[in-house]
């Protein structure tokens, strides 16, 4: 049985409401020396590298939002930058072992944090809703696909 637009509406409620709560929870759970924008660029580089403009697009911002956060985050040594020596325009991203260890201080913090959070909770609960939020994030990664695949015309 397909899901019901009704059902659809407060999901989207539901995703807006657990979106800002989580922005509230990574402001407050922030490792010292980053923000949850950096932290958020620095998981997108150690997860998928490479040229600068790719990461840009994975993260739905724009090229010169993401140049200001990976010049923070070279400051502060957390990435190194280098030019992409099969196009000298691009740059190729790399995380380095401070930001690996900033990366992972953060993430210990949050699991710290919402393991409090979650006292009421079975492992069970939580292996079903990480189950679902994992499922959810699947389809819109599929259809994000499907929407940015080139159409191709038949007979052309």
């Amino acid at each position: 049985m397909a899901v019901e637009q009704d059902t659809a509406r407060d999901l989207i409620r539901g995703i807006v409401d657990l979106q800002r709560s989580l922005r509230c929870l990574s402001h407050d759970s922030t490792a010292p020396g980053t923000s949850a924008a950096l932290l958020g660029v620095l998981h997108m580089v150690t997860e998928h590298g490479g040229r600068a403009v790719d990461i840009a697009q994975k993260l739905g911002i724009s090229s010169p939002v993401l140049s200001r956060h990976l010049a923070e985050l070279e400051e502060r040594g957390f990435i190194r930058r280098d030019r992409d020596p099969q196009d000298r325009r691009a740059q190729l991203l790399e995380v380095t072992p401070a930001g690996q260890e900033q990366l992972a201080h953060a993430e210990e913090l949050r699991a710290q944090t919402l393991v409090s959070l979650l006292g009421e909770w079975s492992e069970e609960q939580a292996q079903d809703c990480r189950s679902h939020l994992a499922g959810l994030a699947s389809a819109l990664r599929t259809h994000k696909r499907a929407t940015t695949q080139p159409t191709t015309l038949a007979g052309v």
